[in-house]
């Protein structure tokens, strides 16, 4: 860390500083900004001013993206830069530069990243394959399908012109299957040997069909751009979902075995399923892409059944010609059906946490406000991935080592861990309690990936952190990391560390000397303390300082 700059990028940010000086509201004396920019563009989490009154709507419509983006240019970054800049109205800033330093969800929290490339495993890794392994489909019903579908749509269409690719040769097909990363679906295959995709039509429910050279393209890892893996998207989003009947498909961000055969041209596609979770078929259809980053979305078992849903649909006139567009009405793809099978939570309150009852597809289970919670009925079942319990005296969790829960979110008044000993599939683990918190249990879980304890005052034994083995992320309050490295060093393993926010300090009289601005904790200063504890004197967090003409206004 250094307050010197090299002049261009210095220059840059006194520009931004000057930017927002002169579009700042009247009466201002400090500004923050929290930006950050890489290679696809910039943003930032909004403005905030001093005195606070001014943070209203309107406060925060001062353009700075093309600031934000030099800056990222002259630094040279290859990642995401976090910009974060003070500027004060009598003509100074200082700006934090880091590609490892960032903003957490929540705003006065911030997180480390001391490995990029260390990620958790996706959990559908850890789920069984199918206990059926025999596809769905079939190769002669499915041509025999496209077949009448096409002819449906010629009748209707009167007469439609269209005809789809001829296929490759045989001996191309299989050169090409045989470089895809798992083997096509046998009616998959059998439709391949009929056409060659559909040329950009959008015979599959208005989704372009593939050639069987984009479907190899786009199996290759290097072109699913679709696909994001940074620690950004696990802390703001740290669960795999999917949309579906449960345990169909792998609760995934990506698979080498989905390959994608057609696309919505909206950054999403249709996939054939090779590896499906223990209720699915292999060569189920699936969506995947730009807009199911937290997870896939269950569509039909086979693309024979897909092709069949068409048919029907042009069979019983579930289709419109709007202005020369023609639309399929298919129950698949209707957003209403996406949201009432998307992820099955059942919330419970009050007295009714005493008599828990969970039916076999229950994924998320949340209980608060509860005198009393009795887990025992949640032993043995088998899609329970999920429990958040707020407001509870306590709970014995002993009944979810018989579940494959992974995300657990506790508050409540005493939390005992003894009943997650040695569970071993829970990944993520929050801790919100004001009495002691006993730490032991947790090194006997092999896959807990992400522990916040920044709302657990009293951690007796916080040395244990530093004994937990497969620990990535770590979420304390300063003075929690401070205990930590009294006692031993935090764990190696040890890939993203956060820095929790603290309550805001309280102002005591209006002309009181504490009336006076205190930035919320963790404050600047304290991050970089923090950063430089953490890692020492990390070249990767720059700081920068310099001054401005604070006169000029827009």
């Amino acid at each position: 860390m250094n307050g010197r700059e090299d002049p261009p990028v210095e220059r840059a940010l006194r520009a931004l500083a000057g930017k927002i000086a002169a579009g700042a509201p009247s009466g201002w004396r400090r500004a923050e900004l929290r930006g950050y920019a890489d290679g696809a563009g910039s943003g930032h989490r909004g403005f905030s001013f001093e005195p606070s009154r001014l943070n209203q709507y309107g406060s925060n419509d001062i353009d700075v993206h093309e600031e934000l983006r030099r800056i990222a240019d002259l630094a040279g970054t290859s990642r995401r830069l976090t910009i974060d800049v003070v500027v004060w109205a009598w003509g100074r800033f200082e700006a934090i530069l880091s590609e490892r330093l960032d903003r957490a969800e929540n705003q006065h929290s911030v997180v480390y990243v001391l490995d990029h490339d260390t990620l958790p495993p996706d959990p559908g890794e850890l789920q069984d394959g199918p206990a059926d392994p025999t596809p769905a489909g079939d190769p002669d019903e499915a041509v025999a399908l496209l077949g009448s579908y096409l002819r449906l749509r010629d009748r209707i269409l009167n007469p439609d012109r269209y005809a789809p690719p001829a296929a490759l040769p045989a001996r191309q097909r299989a050169r090409i299957e045989k470089g895809l990363p798992a083997a096509l679906p046998p009616d998959l295959r059998a439709l391949y040997s009929v056409i060659d995709g559909d040329g950009g039509e959008g015979l599959l429910a208005r989704h372009p069909w593939f050639g069987l050279d984009e479907v190899e393209a786009l199996s290759h890892p290097d072109n699913r751009w679709w696909v994001s893996r940074e620690w950004q998207q696990y802390l703001s989003r740290p669960f795999v979902t999917t949309v579906g009947p449960p345990l169909t498909v792998r609760r995934m961000i990506d698979c080498p075995a989905w390959i994608p055969f057609a696309t919505s041209t909206g950054g999403d596609f249709l996939a054939v399923d090779m590896s499906p979770g223990p209720r699915g078929r292999p060569g189920q259809v699936i969506r995947i892409g730009l807009h199911h980053n937290d997870g896939p979305t269950y569509v039909a078992d086979s693309v024979t059944s897909l092709l069949r849903e068409h048919v029907t649909a042009l069979e019983t006139g579930a289709y419109e010609c709007v202005d020369g567009e023609f639309w399929i009405d298919l129950a698949e793809f209707r957003p209403a059906r996406r949201q009432r099978s998307a992820f099955r939570t059942m919330r419970v309150t009050g007295g009714t946490a005493m008599r828990l009852e969970l039916g076999p597809d229950v994924e998320a289970l949340e209980v608060s406000d509860a005198p009393f919670v009795d887990l025992g009925p949640v032993a043995g079942t088998p899609a329970l991935t999920r429990v958040t319990m707020r407001n509870c005296p306590a709970a014995d969790l002993s009944p979810l080592a018989r579940t494959p829960v992974e995300v657990l979110d506790l508050a409540l008044d005493t939390v005992d861990l003894s009943g997650l000993e040695g569970h071993p599939v829970v990944r993520s683990l929050t801790v919100r309690t004001d009495a002691p918190l006993d730490l032991a249990p947790l090194r006997s879980c092999p896959r807990l990936y992400l522990l916040d304890l920044s709302e657990a005052t009293d951690i007796p034994d916080i040395e244990v952190l530093g004994e937990l083995p497969s620990l990535l992320y770590l979420n304390l309050r300063y003075d929690q990391w401070e205990a930590l490295w009294e006692r031993t060093s935090h764990p190696s393993t040890l890939a993203v560390a956060g820095l929790a926010s603290e309550p805001p300090k309280e102002k005591r009289f209006w002309w009181s000397a504490t009336n006076a601005y205190h930035p919320p904790e963790p404050s600047r200063k304290t991050v970089l303390r923090w950063t430089r504890e953490l890692v020492g004197n990390a070249s990767d967090v720059r700081v920068v300082t310099g001054g401005f003409n604070p006169l000029r206004r827009r």
